[in-house]
């Protein structure tokens, strides 16, 4: 009898104790409430626009706010066998930023479905879901005490876009973070990071837009297909002689972004990256020759050149039988650096 209390003491310990850190645990290890986007495609996109950035495809905004939206790029080791790890779009320098980060497989043998039903329990899959934070929330320990929601996302498209979402709401600015999962279980995570204001409402609006717009695909082909048309058309000629100094402007980022897209769904050539440093050597003369600004942010985007250019170097070089294409990449950055110097020295 008394070894029956016991057990009986034991078990409701250990339920109370389990409710207690259920009350107090992170939206991390909790089921997931559902979140549904509504379908923002539009009904007359403009086709120049509609970029695929890994397995989604969608029409991208070009500008924000009268701005054009420019890309970074970091070096992490990876092409030509593995995709880019992130790119970040400049939206607005400093106040919002959007990080597209490069596909990747969690576990291998999970389907959306696994995926869904994993997040949507509270106490099983575990470790399938301690890998899946590991994953796409590695600055979780950073983030922790500022994060407030985590939920799963719904598209009411069938070919829109599902997964998480977490919201981070720091002091000065928030980040939305969102793993769209494809079909086969393939994870891509977009990570906007806006400032605490008027602003960052009007990005995230916006770029929550972009997200409804989504398509999802585990079939790249026709997303290069897509884009290496889009490339065929670009002809540098036609750009310069664009009498429009704001409209060549406009025309050499909406190139640079094609690259980008390009590089997105296919980093294996060398070819890709000497272009997009030819782009953007184009347009970075051009912004230096410009008598005057033509954009608020044409000075933060001078100061990106350098270490634009010299990223796309360092990717170039781990390219077998690179050694021409990096030699002109160089030239090209020292051209640069030559003409900023000359006008920083007026």
């Amino acid at each position: 009898m008394k070894s029956k209390i016991v057990l009986l003491a034991i078990f409701l310990i250990s339920l109370v104790g389990t409710f207690y850190l259920f009350l107090h645990s992170s939206p991390l290890e909790t089921s997931l409430k559902t979140e549904i986007l509504s379908n923002y495609f539009p009904q007359n996109p403009n086709d120049d626009l509609i970029l695929p950035m890994g397995y989604t495809l969608a029409p991208w905004p070009e500008s924000f706010q009268g701005e054009p939206i420019v890309t970074k790029l970091t070096y992490t080791k990876g092409p030509p066998q593995k995709f880019i790890e992130s790119m970040t779009q400049i939206w607005r320098p400093v106040e919002v930023e959007l990080t597209l980060f490069g596909p990747k497989t969690v576990i291998s043998e999970y389907r959306l479905q696994d995926w869904r039903k994993c997040f949507k329990s509270e106490f099983f899959c575990t470790s399938e879901k301690k890998k899946f934070w590991e994953r796409v929330f590695p600055d979780q320990s950073e983030h922790q005490d500022h994060l407030i929601q985590a939920t799963w996302f719904e598209s009411q498209d069938p070919k829109g876009a599902r997964g998480v979402h977490l919201v981070v709401n720091a002091r000065t600015h928030q980040i939305d973070r969102f793993a769209v999962i494809t079909e086969n279980g393939i994870v891509q995570v977009f990570s906007l990071k806006s400032i605490s204001n008027p602003i960052g409402l009007e990005a995230r609006e916006q770029f929550l837009k972009t997200l409804g717009a989504l398509k999802v695909s585990d079939d790249l082909n026709s997303s290069r297909l897509w884009i290496e048309s889009k490339l065929k058309t670009v002809s540098l000629n036609d750009i310069r002689n664009l009498k429009d100094q704001k409209a060549r402007f406009r025309k050499l980022i909406l190139t640079q972004n094609w690259i980008y897209s390009y590089l997105s769904v296919n980093p294996t050539s060398v070819d890709s990256f000497f272009h997009l440093a030819g782009i953007t050597h184009e347009l970075a003369m051009s912004l230096l020759r410009s008598n005057s600004p033509i954009f608020e942010s044409q000075e933060a985007w001078l100061l990106s050149f350098q270490p634009l250019l010299s990223t796309l170097i360092r990717y170039a070089r781990d390219f077998p039988k690179s050694e021409s294409q990096v030699q002109n990449m160089e030239a090209l950055l020292q051209d640069y650096l030559v003409a900023q110097n000359k006008i920083t020295h007026k």
